[in-house]
């Protein structure tokens, strides 16, 4: 069963059932509701033809069978049909608990230990503030051994041919044909990659993590008079899109690079967690329509 959060400006719809995912959010207006994420169904049971969903104990792909950690070997299967690689962690593809709700918010919870070493309590908040739509992120490790332990948030939106982006980088991950990271390079001024300033996104696949983010990332879609801003207190994103015969671009706000856990997990961004830590995001979806 779904939940609507309601403030008289925006509308939330989310499913707790469906990974804790978002349905639909949408601005009101006089000619009815308007959407600033890609629009779901409410009863789609497949989190990746809803709007919005959370990304925990790690954001992406993880290669090579798992990982070691600690001088112990965890063995991760894939855990999405058609994808060869474990991806987003299994916080997605689990029904959340409603903890408490208002009007205009609404705490998920969610047990987990599908998926060892991470053993863990996590907790999704979405709040609507006047034209914003605030999210947090936390999980806390139950384990008794440590594990390293990332975040992220899993939004889709609709594409258009006149969609820009705007959120500056240092510079970006090329990947192979696994869409693993194989080598970072610097950001030049001007580049098709570079949003610094705003840009179009590619005419062909992107599906790639920007380092060096300062945090605030501009989303306009000048046709409709909308843009939406993005906040959050990460220095990571990831850009998603099959290219521009595509209705949809992924502005991923993560913690961590992908493949972290096997390659410098914590300057790669993941947090060592030991029993009863814990490691939070927040998120800020603001609408600056005209």
């Amino acid at each position: 069963m779904t939940i609507t959060l309601d403030n008289g400006e925006l509308r939330l719809v989310v499913n707790p059932q469906v990974g804790g995912s978002v349905v639909r959010f949408d601005r009101l207006t006089e000619c009815g509701p308007e959407p600033l994420m890609r629009p779901g169904s409410e009863d789609e049971c497949d989190p990746n033809r809803l709007a919005m969903y959370p990304l925990v104990p790690w954001s992406n792909r993880i290669g090579g069978g798992g990982f070691a950690w600690r001088g112990r070997h965890y063995s991760l299967a894939a855990n999405l049909p058609g994808e060869p690689l474990p991806i987003h962690g299994d916080g997605w593809q689990q029904a959340w608990q409603v903890e408490e709700q208002g009007d205009t918010w609404l705490r998920l919870g969610l047990r987990s230990r599908e998926q060892p070493p991470f053993v863990y309590r996590a907790e999704l908040t979405y709040h609507l503030e006047e034209a914003a739509l605030e999210i947090t992120l936390a999980v806390t490790h139950l384990g008794e051994s440590s594990a390293p332990y990332g975040l992220g948030l899993h939004p889709w939106f609709p594409r258009s041919a006149e969609v820009t982006v705007e959120a500056a980088a240092e510079g970006v991950w090329e990947v192979d044909a696994a869409q693993l990271p194989t080598e970072w390079r610097g950001l030049s001024p001007g580049e098709p990659w570079d949003f610094s300033r705003g840009a179009a996104l590619p005419t062909g696949k992107i599906d790639n993590l920007f380092t060096g983010w300062n945090g605030r990332a501009v989303l306009s879609w000048p046709e409709r008079g909308l843009t939406l801003e993005v906040r959050a207190d990460t220095s990571r994103y990831l850009v998603f899109s099959p290219g521009e015969q595509a209705d949809f671009f992924c502005f991923e706000p993560v913690s961590h690079e992908v493949d972290a856990h096997r390659g410098d997990p914590q300057r790669q961004g993941l947090v060592e967690l030991g029993t009863e830590e814990s490691l939070s995001m927040r998120c800020r979806f603001r609408c600056l329509a005209s």
